[in-house]
């Protein structure tokens, strides 16, 4: 997770626009369920991208769902059209997602999210109420699970890990 925390810090550092969401905002939270990935809410637009562009791109970013694996360019940080883009990276995968399931798109994230320390760094990650709406939207076997382990943490004084 350490090397997320990395990750996570270098888009606030670089100042990217985004929300920490799906397992790692899970985790931040208190669940024990292991991610594989970062997924934030991302502003979508080129300003933005071009920001995430600088912050990764010494990290080897490319597109890990498309054919061959093409690079994360800064002309594909240009392009006004995306909906997501899924990358890997040197520190691990990252999912910028334009919208979240049962919640939706960056701004209304926004609404329902909270300022935390990680690390040195400032950032904004969705509220546990709003993780459990979005995780419910998804129905997947393993989101219904760690909806469980949700519910239970919002049970208790302060599910945060320190």
């Amino acid at each position: 997770m350490k090397q997320f925390e990395r990750l996570i810090s270098r888009l606030a550092e670089y100042r990217v626009d985004f929300i920490i969401v799906g397992g790692f905002g899970a985790y931040i939270h208190g669940s024990s369920l292991v991610t594989q990935d970062i997924d934030i809410a991302c502003r979508m637009e080129p300003d933005n991208l071009q920001k995430l562009f600088v912050a990764v791109a010494d990290l080897q970013p490319v597109h890990r769902l498309a054919g061959g694996k093409p690079p994360f360019t800064r002309a594909d940080a240009d392009r006004g059209d995306w909906k997501n883009i899924y990358l890997s990276t040197a520190w691990g995968q990252l999912d910028c997602l334009g919208e979240i399931t049962g919640i939706g798109g960056y701004q209304k994230c926004l609404t329902v999210s909270e300022a935390i320390k990680l690390g040195a760094a400032t950032v904004c990650i969705i509220s546990l109420d709003a993780l459990i709406v979005a995780k419910r939207a998804v129905a997947r076997p393993r989101d219904l699970q760690m909806v469980l382990q949700l519910e239970a943490l919002r049970k208790k004084p302060s599910g945060r890990q320190e």
